[in-house]
């Protein structure tokens, strides 16, 4: 009496092999792309993935835009929450201030920076702007600051847009700090402040810089620099 495996036929056996093959030669599918990533901090994980874009659609439109920057009224305008994981465009109240729920840390509270970077990056003799804004987990832990950004504003015709979020670069022992930026052309020169390993939460003391260039509307982070 034939065995269970000599009962198979050729058909069956050729069916199998071709599968098996099949199986092994499909490419593995590439890793999910993070939206642009990592003002005061972003986590060590999320500032390493994190680079601005802006999608292939165009800028986000935020608004009508004056014809000069320095002119727009700051106060209401919106600004993207991706650098603490927070969905869509937030809007501020009077203190600058929103809840939002992000999906890194559940319910944030966000901020936005009083102080305004103005610059020309493109060329066109027209200054654009960064506004800093931060998150933190309002008052759930001793966390004065989880994540923040940059977010980088420009003019496309009348439209005040979204050019991009920039994140700090560097990492240390905790959220590094973003303290500045300085403009020129093609580029965002960004200034960090980082942890080294004995520092108090309190006082950083690693200093870094980290390029930024602009391709139309599209940021790409360099590698950052220490500079102490």
């Amino acid at each position: 009496m034939a065995t269970g495996l000599q009962r198979i036929n050729p058909l069956t056996a050729f069916l199998a092999i071709l599968l098996t093959t099949s199986a092994c030669d499909t490419p593995s599918p590439a890793p999910p792309v993070k939206p642009s990533t990592q003002g005061t901090a972003a986590s060590d994980a999320e500032s390493s993935d994190a680079s601005a874009t802006t999608s292939s659609a165009g800028p986000e439109v935020v608004g009508p835009a004056p014809v000069d920057l320095h002119d727009v009224d700051w106060t209401n305008t919106p600004a993207p929450g991706e650098f603490c994981g927070v969905k869509g465009l937030v809007r501020f109240d009077a203190q600058s201030e929103a809840r939002a729920k992000s999906t890194v840390w559940g319910p944030v509270r966000v901020r936005r920076g009083t102080e305004v970077l103005y610059g020309d990056t493109d060329g066109d003799n027209r200054d654009e702007a960064v506004v800093y804004v931060g998150c933190d987990d309002n008052g759930k832990t001793q966390n004065a600051q989880i994540a923040a950004g940059y977010v980088v504003y420009g003019r496309a015709g009348k439209n005040l847009v979204v050019i991009g979020s920039i994140t700090p670069r560097q990492s240390g022992q905790y959220s590094t700090a973003l303290v500045g930026a300085e403009f020129a052309p093609g580029r965002i020169v960004v200034h960090e402040k980082w942890y080294r390993t004995n520092d108090p939460h309190c006082c950083p003391t690693g200093d870094a810089t980290t390029v930024w260039t602009r391709e139309d509307n599209r940021l790409t982070p360099g590698d950052p620099r220490i500079t102490s």
